[in-house]
């Protein structure tokens, strides 16, 4: 059997979505596995087992009509036997209905007539401790077979050769391996979704004050000089190794398999440590649903924090489309003196040498 998975989105939302295709090769063992992604995601599933080919593409090219019909007309070519659209929509609504594919499988929302043969309903809540995301995922998989046991956890698999290779890395720029450390993420994906630079800077002082640990930033190449300013607000920058960083995704994910724990804004970062059994602790920007993305928090190895939880007045008679209108108002009342005690909790229970 011959099956296409899409997922034309970011890294967290691949990273969750791989987990559809690992449970595949238990209910199809024999089957063909095609995962469509943006190139800049796919290093995520590099090397997972239960994918047999990554079809990359890009985000901006795709954008041009052309490019789009020119795609659904190689992936029609494939014959797929089964297509399962966890995006759902227009660009890959296209591609399922030109795909010819027999069974066409997405979720429940406006789409193009006859695009799916069966629609999977999106839960109005999570059903269980995995997270919304998580549960939303599973249940496609429930549809094509229900007794298979389901296995929630994604997963990133490294070679031994990057172990080899980033340990070295690591060694030659001070990292010491088998110390305690603490990654930051102190940038989000967007501003929106970024907790302001002086609190951060507050958040690394108390690190660095309460534990002796090796701290490293996560951010990339063109961030740098938004983190020569975070630096330049920390007092004392002795613990913290701000050229060690990922150069790309695949750097950063083997860089973190060699990181206690994560402290960071809700994203991919965030997804990626936990399919590295890393303990997180995440920082919700006042937009984002926490309810969806919050997952595997029933683990004491996870926990995070929206502002709604520290000043629910600030949410009460304001539609969602506002509070992303007044996301960095909100941000200033994230203050750090409310989140050190449920971090430094966090940080006591699993910082491990």
């Amino acid at each position: 059997m011959k099956i296409l998975i899409i997922k034309n989105k970011r890294i967290g939302d691949v990273l969750v979505a791989s987990i559809v295709a690992n449970n595949l090769k238990k209910i199809y063992p024999d089957s063909h596995i095609t995962f469509l992604c943006y190139d800049y995601a796919a290093p995520v599933l590099l090397h997972n087992p239960n994918i047999d080919r990554v079809w990359q593409i890009n985000d901006q090219e795709l954008k041009q009509g052309l490019n789009l019909f020119m795609l659904a007309k190689e992936l029609r070519a494939e014959k797929f036997d089964l297509i399962i659209d966890l995006y759902t929509k227009l660009q890959s609504q296209i591609i399922s209905v030109l795909s010819s594919s027999k069974k066409r499988i997405g979720f429940d929302k406006r789409v193009i007539p006859f695009a799916y043969t069966h629609k999977i309903p999106i839960l109005k809540n999570r059903i269980s401790d995995y997270g919304k995301a998580i549960d939303d995922r599973l249940n496609v998989l429930r549809f094509l077979n229900s007794d298979v046991p389901l296995d929630p956890h994604p997963k990133l698999y490294i070679s031994q050769n990057e172990q080899t290779t980033i340990e070295s890395l690591l060694k030659d720029k001070g990292f010491v391996i088998g110390k305690p450390s603490v990654m930051i993420g102190v940038l989000g994906s967007d501003p929106t979704k970024s907790l302001p630079l002086t609190y951060v800077a507050e958040l690394i002082d108390y690190i660095s004050t309460h534990y002796d640990v090796q701290i490293l930033l996560n951010y990339i190449p063109a961030q740098r000089p938004l983190v020569d300013k975070l630096l330049a607000l920390v007092k004392d920058k002795s613990q913290v190794l701000p050229e060690i960083m990922g150069k790309n995704i695949r750097e950063y994910i083997l860089i973190m398999n060699n990181v206690n724990v994560l402290i960071a804004n809700e994203g991919g970062a965030v997804h990626i440590a936990k399919a590295l059994d890393k303990p997180t602790f995440t920082l919700y920007s006042p937009y984002v649903n926490k309810e969806h993305w919050a997952t595997f928090e029933n683990d004491h190895k996870n926990e995070s924090l929206h502002l709604k939880e520290l000043k629910p007045e600030l949410f009460s008679d304001i539609s969602s489309k506002e509070i992303k209108k007044q996301t960095s108002e909100l941000y200033n009342h994230f203050k750090p003196e409310k989140i050190i005690p449920r971090l430094a909790s966090f940080l006591d229970k699993n910082l491990t040498s």
